[in-house]
């Protein structure tokens, strides 16, 4: 799995995996084996395996050695692996000669290592990246053989016996640490210091550290930093859990108040309602987190510790002073950052990081506006399926170009995102209403479908009716982000049984009609619109006198009378839409105006509660379309 430097979006539905990878991608993670039928196949088995990973790692030797020098000492390169055979010679050679035995064995050994050193040097001038693979437990446990390639990136045989031989950058240039003497090769020690360290003492270890330490997590749970010992050191660096948050800030504040006051900024775009961040001395030992609500800053009996604010509100602090402060690269893993903050907080958070370029960010989301307004370099769709998850990578570029055919259709991604597969409806009272019947008619239940309106149903008719099915089409077989479409369920209204097959030949996927003109055809009930009509006319300044279902049973019949049809012509092919419209105007004194959207919902609302039969013949239809 590839990552790309930027924002990094990880998407997939709940226990996908999404929560395991970023752990997994801060490289401290806990044994957590697989469990399935592939490693459990009975109730007797057990797990044998430990949880691992493994990671490669490439470093530009320009950044291998600004490393170095940023490394403080000790520290030091393995000592190179001796010829047993030449030690066993010049010891049987001397045997009767301690001293020169001494002597020529010092001599072999300052030797080896002036070799070995310059071989490291060599590795670090002639090439121009490292690149290590290496095997990790929990616990940021490596392997025997990664800590091998860790000790000196295998520039050259090393004794793997923990000692080492101190190195140090002068002048721009690295040298081995020699100790004082008078003579060579006349005393009993080595010319080079040689210590007895330990494998954190290593270059390449504490490179690792480095970068493991560079790795931030936030979870949407409420972190305790809002206060912690003052220890007083130089560096103001935050620790990889943020627990010094309150030491880091309080140094900044005194050293650095231009950066303080950015901020403190940043941290009023994402969360208004704070005015101001800053931090006191509590007694010798402790420095607190104060958050301010008001303008006033006098009054600092209103401010609030941090431990008295929301959840988010630490995750925010810490994010932002990482941003502000941190020359290096840093990499940000934010567990679903809508989950523990506003909407509208997260959006701006995720505007904030954005102008933050030089780190690297991962973030797991639900949300299709976090996406959105990401703009990501990578993302992610985890995938849960036979007890194992699978990663696909979705081209951004693919995004920004369904997002464009969202935009063409009226449609955002908030609509789409997360459903299985889309049934496109007539309109959006269709929308609204067809998931209520198939749920209180039928007792079905559209699960991870979703039913959209078809924004603009005209351009279905004539020529433009192939372009527009094309463009449903590519949305639907773009990205896997977005859920292929089932079908088209539209109304009949001034459509022939010849336009209606024209249209289902120039679409891929089904299209079907309603039996009856159009949706609210199926809604013309005496009772149903008596009760919904009175409930509007209640809600006037100055009511008009209610209406009774037999009212609207003379209306309707003077109507049907009118047109010369029988009831079943009549509710089939009438425009019931305009009917209603004119019961409405006519009882009201055109006081009251049918709504389409809002009155349909209200009449099919009253008849599934009441009278759900009239509508089984529409349910069934709709769920036919879902098979």
């Amino acid at each position: 799995m590839e990552f790309s430097p930027g924002i990094n979006i990880i998407v997939g539905r709940n226990n996908a995996g999404k929560t395991s990878l970023l752990e997994v991608l801060t490289l401290d993670f806990e044994n957590h084996p697989h469990r399935s039928l592939k490693t459990l196949p009975n109730k007797l088995s057990s797990i044998q395996e430990e949880s691992k990973i493994e990671i490669t790692i490439h470093i530009n030797k320009e950044e291998l050695r600004s490393f170095i020098k940023y490394l403080s000492s000790p520290i030091g390169i393995p000592a190179p692996k001796l010829d047993d055979n030449y030690i066993e010679f010049i010891l049987l050679e001397y045997e009767n000669e301690p001293e020169i035995y001494n002597t020529e064995y010092i001599k072999y050994l300052d030797d080896s290592v002036k070799c070995a050193f310059k071989q490291f040097k060599d590795f670090l001038n002639n090439s121009n990246f490292v690149q290590i693979s290496l095997l990790l437990h929990p616990g940021l446990k490596l392997d025997g053989k990664s800590l091998k390639k860790l000790l000196n990136f295998e520039s050259y045989d090393e004794d793997f016996n923990c000692n080492f031989y101190q190195v140090y950058y002068a002048h721009n240039e690295l040298k081995l640490q020699e100790i004082d003497c008078f003579d060579n090769y006349s005393h009993n020690q080595e010319d080079f210091i040689k210590y007895e360290g330990k494998i954190e003492e290593s270059i390449g270890k504490n490179i690792f550290n480095i970068f493991q330490n560079c790795i931030y997590r936030f979870q949407a749970e409420r972190l305790n930093i809002g206060i912690c010992k003052y220890e007083s050191k130089a560096d103001i660096n935050l620790k990889s859990n943020a627990s010094n948050l309150a030491e880091v800030l309080f140094i900044l504040q005194g050293k650095i108040p231009g950066m303080f006051a950015q901020f403190n900024k940043l941290v009023s775009d994402i969360l208004p309602e704070i005015k101001w961040i800053s931090v006191v001395m509590r007694d010798d030992t402790n420095v607190e987190i104060l958050v301010w609500n008001t303008d006033n800053l006098h009054r600092n009996d209103l401010s609030l510790p941090l431990s008295s604010c929301g959840s988010g509100v630490s995750q925010v602090l810490a994010i932002l002073y990482i941003l502000v402060s941190s020359e290096e690269h840093r990499t940000l893993i934010i567990d679903e950052p809508q989950s523990f903050l506003h909407p509208g907080a997260a959006k701006k958070l995720i505007e904030t990081i954005k102008q933050f370029p030089q780190h690297q960010y991962f973030i797991a989301t639900h949300s299709p506006e976090i996406i959105a307004s990401a703009n990501p370099s990578t993302i992610i769709k985890l995938q849960y399926q036979d007890c194992e998850t699978t990663a696909s990578v979705i081209n951004p570029k693919e995004i920004e170009s369904q997002n464009e055919i969202l935009a063409e259709l009226g449609v955002r991604l908030s609509d789409v995102f997360g459903a299985d597969s889309i049934l496109w409806v007539e309109g959006q009272t269709e929308e609204n209403c067809f998931p209520m019947i198939l749920d209180k008619v039928v007792n079905r239940q559209l699960n991870a479908t979703k039913i959209l309106a078809v924004k603009h149903t005209g351009d279905l008719e004539g020529t433009h009716a192939s372009i527009i099915f094309d463009i449903y089409k590519k949305l639907s077989e773009g990205t896997n982000l977005f859920p292929p479409a089932i079908g088209f369920l539209l109304d009949s209204e001034n459509r022939s049984e010849e336009d209606k097959q024209v249209l289902r030949e120039r679409s891929t996927k089904p299209v079907e009609f309603l039996s009856r003109c159009m949706y609210e055809n199926y809604l013309i009930d005496s009772e149903a619109i008596a009760v919904v009509f009175n409930d509007d006319n209640q809600s006037l300044q100055e009511p008009l006198q209610n209406i009774t279902t037999v009212d609207v049973e003379k209306w309707l019949k003077k109507k049907k009378q009118e047109k010369g049809l029988s009831e079943k012509e009549w509710l089939d092919t009438i425009h019931a839409s305009n009917i209603l419209k004119q019961l409405f105007s006519n009882f009201s004194e055109r006081k009251i105006k049918y709504g389409k959207i809002k009155h349909s919902y209200k009449l099919t609302k009253w008849l599934v509660d009441n009278k759900p039969n009239l509508l089984l013949g529409l349910a069934k239809e709709v769920a036919n379309m879902l098979k």
